[in-house]
């Protein structure tokens, strides 16, 4: 029997963040399924075309930034607790973001949807800390 991937959904508007947080999942991983988003909707409307993205076997870590052009992080989970239950218990989610705004990582803390903030970029020490 194969071992499941680890499953990560990247929703940032910066291409190279992206990829430098492919690299660290790649790298620090040997079973990853990873699908990033630079435009939060179209990140929505992946989550939404639920489950075939997301099978029953293991949750999905979800990246999230804050600061996007079309929609914030914020927007994104107020868009997000519109979905099905069975959709959002899905995902573990983490914003992962370069603000240093104590309003934004507080704000991370208290939203029942978020399991941390973690500072861009993502490292082997903040991975360790949630694997």
């Amino acid at each position: 029997m194969k071992p499941i991937p680890k499953r990560f959904l990247l929703v940032d508007d910066d291409p190279i963040n992206n990829l430098l947080t492919k690299m660290m999942l790649k790298k620090s991983f040997k079973n990853v399924l990873i699908h990033d988003f630079t435009v939060p909707e179209d990140g929505l409307g992946y989550i939404k075309s639920e489950p075939s993205h997301n099978p029953l076997d293991g949750k999905t870590t979800l990246f999230l930034d804050i600061n996007m052009p079309t929609l914030s992080g914020w927007e994104f989970l107020k868009a997000l607790e519109l979905f099905d239950t069975s959709i959002k218990e899905r995902y573990n989610t983490y914003m992962l973001s370069s603000s240093i705004n104590l309003n934004d990582i507080n704000l991370a803390k208290e939203h029942p949807y978020v399991k941390g903030f973690i500072e861009k970029p993502l490292n082997k020490t903040s991975l360790s800390k949630i694997f």
